[in-house]
């Protein structure tokens, strides 16, 4: 019984870690489309963890990464520098985070 208690603990930490949201499956759910608040720009993010940008002037793609314990997205934009989420939450179909000093909030669009 001392044995088992041990793993049986193990087991049901390893099961509360599961919980908690995918924030991989939140964004490229139904298309994987993003349009920023309050501007033109969207970003279309990808079940392979690439990402694209595109605003009225510039479009941008690179890699994606989650991390769940920071709550941050990393974005690494192909030939050019990263750029980090930090502070991010979702909530409503909606992605709040800081990029810089600046609030920024992503809402999900509907595909057709």
């Amino acid at each position: 019984m001392k044995k088992v208690l041990p793993f049986i603990a193990l087991v049901g930490l390893l099961l509360l870690s599961g919980c908690g949201t995918d924030m991989k499956k939140i964004l490229t759910a139904d298309g994987g489309k993003w349009k920023v608040e309050e501007t033109r720009a969207t970003y279309t993010f990808f079940d392979d963890g690439k990402f694209s940008a595109n605003d009225s002037e510039d479009s941008v793609s690179g890699t994606y990464t989650y991390d769940e314990k920071n709550k941050k997205i990393t974005f690494d934009i192909t030939s050019r520098n990263s750029f980090i989420m930090e502070k991010v939450e979702y909530k409503d179909n909606k992605i709040t985070g800081e990029i810089g000093e600046k609030q920024r909030t992503l809402i999900k669009q509907k595909t057709e």
